[in-house]
């Protein structure tokens, strides 16, 4: 928690030192509303549920304290592509290395021996079968890695110290900068590893060591953070020009990379950032969310603007709820999390943002095809027709061909009034489904019909529904 307010203190000291030179360098930056962005990544982030699942971590003792192994990951994904009927996902892989998260960096060209299949000689051959299975499910696996920490039981420490490839303290001291798993992690200096070819050897060998990487066409980098080297004389801008450069080699190899916070000076380079509190409103009306947008927002970052959450529309960041193989422990809690987000965030990214009244608990955005939100009394719509109000939510489900939208609510079982999408038309009836936690399928729960452009159905609290019209 500390180091991730931290984390975002350099970004946002960083962001404003760099923003005016990220204008003239970056490709594809745009500050000036009204000029088209074109769509630069393999990824359309704003269109797809992305998230981290948690495997393991170092048990103190020498060995992997396992939460989830690759098998029991798949089986979570399967699970999560029928409650979620196909959403495009993204899921990177945590502690997927050694014997966990934060474990040997630099190095990171081994998997966790102790996630591994029965039925497999290695876990390299288990992690790569994963990869491919979850493709059956409309899910991109990939890894979540970071180019920053070096340890000093890393297999790489001696060859990084003795190549001078650690930022330093004015004294020449190697610069700590935090202590995980009982070490000490160092600063990897960016611009000595890139100059020497490191960085791109690091990136050569874990795509050598798993193809299926590549072919998922993303990566996450956690606590991707430039700092300055006061030994070596280099500023916190130095540093961020040799990180971009890292960036344009992956993407040289055919990935996007997704990063932990907010980088003003990669507006147009990186799509995604897990933690988006320093996207400020301005921001939200300049860049599309096609272009750059967020998970979720950081709780610990007080001074957020959590508003902006409910007026453009906020992901499910589900790493803290899908902790053990136990789905039924869980899905309930996820299950919300999804339908009180997701479906929004989704809907909101299709349209084009047109500007926000009023100031704040009092905002109102407005999107393109007339649709509004507002958050004094926590509605959406589009003209006169209700999407959500509250937690009672009739998104259309985006994803999908069906014409068919989403219903949920967390309040008390009972019949709920619903308008009829626009793109209905003169529809009069419509199929229900249910989802079935006791399954884990969607099954046909009656049809209703649609009247004066309304329809009602009997909803119980906390649980899926989705219909469909008859034309």
């Amino acid at each position: 928690m500390k180091r991730s307010v931290q984390t975002a203190i350099i970004f946002f000291t960083l962001a404003v030192s760099v923003q005016a030179q990220a204008v003239i360098e970056m490709p594809g930056y745009c500050s000036q509303k009204g000029i088209t962005w074109e769509h630069p990544y393999r990824h359309d982030y704003s269109q797809t549920w992305t998230g981290k699942m948690f495997l393991a971590a170092p048990d103190g003792k020498g060995g992997s304290d396992v939460r989830i192994t690759f098998e029991q990951a798949l089986n979570i994904i399967r699970r999560i592509d029928t409650l979620t009927l196909g959403v495009p996902k993204i899921v990177y892989l945590v502690g997927w290395q050694y014997n966990g998260h934060d474990d040997r960096y630099p190095a990171f060209f081994e998997a966790n021996p102790a996630l591994k299949r029965a039925e497999d000689a290695t876990a390299e051959e288990s992690l790569r079968w994963l990869m491919r299975e979850a493709r059956k499910y409309h899910t991109a696996v990939s890894l979540h890695i970071n180019m920053t920490d070096a340890y000093d039981n890393s297999p790489l420490w001696q060859e990084y110290v003795e190549n001078d490839l650690i930022s330093k303290n004015r004294d020449g001291s190697l610069k700590v900068i935090g202590e995980y798993n009982r070490h000490k992690a160092y600063q990897i200096n960016y611009r000595n590893e890139w100059e020497k070819g490191y960085t791109q050897m690091r990136i050569d060998r874990l795509l050598q060591l798993l193809p299926e990487v590549k072919e998922a066409a993303t990566i996450h980098i956690d606590a991707w953070i430039a700092r300055p080297s006061e030994g070596h004389n280099e500023s916190a801008i130095m540093e961020a020009d040799c990180q971009r450069k890292a960036l344009q080699y992956w993407n040289m190899n055919g990935l996007d990379v997704t990063s932990e916070w907010v980088m003003d000076y990669m507006t147009g380079l990186v799509p995604l950032a897990l933690h988006f509190n320093r996207f400020e409103q301005a921001d939200y009306l300049r860049v599309p969310a096609r272009i750059y947008t967020g998970v979720g927002f950081n709780p610990d970052i007080r001074d957020s603007d959590y508003g902006l959450g409910f007026l453009f529309g906020v992901s499910a960041n589900v790493e803290s709820v899908w902790k053990t193989p136990d789905i039924d422990s869980w899905i309930h809690t996820l299950t919300k999390e999804f339908m009180l987000k997701c479906p929004q965030f989704f809907y909101l990214n299709r349209l084009e943002r047109l500007g926000v009244e009023g100031s704040g608990e009092n905002r109102i955005a407005r999107y393109s095809r007339r649709v509004s939100v507002s958050l004094a009394d926590s509605t959406v719509k589009q003209q006169d027709r209700v999407l959500r109000r509250k937690n009672v939510v009739s998104f259309p489900a985006v994803w999908r061909n069906d014409a068919g939208v989403l219903l949920y609510t967390d309040e008390p079982d009972g019949k709920y009034r619903f308008d009829a999408p626009f793109e209905w038309g003169d529809a009069r009836s419509l199929t229900l489904y249910q989802y079935r936690f006791t399954t884990g399928e969607w099954t046909p729960a009656g049809k209703s019909k649609i009247k004066d452009r309304t329809f009602v159905v009997e909803l119980k609290s906390e649980t899926p529904y989705y219909v469909i019209p008859e034309q």
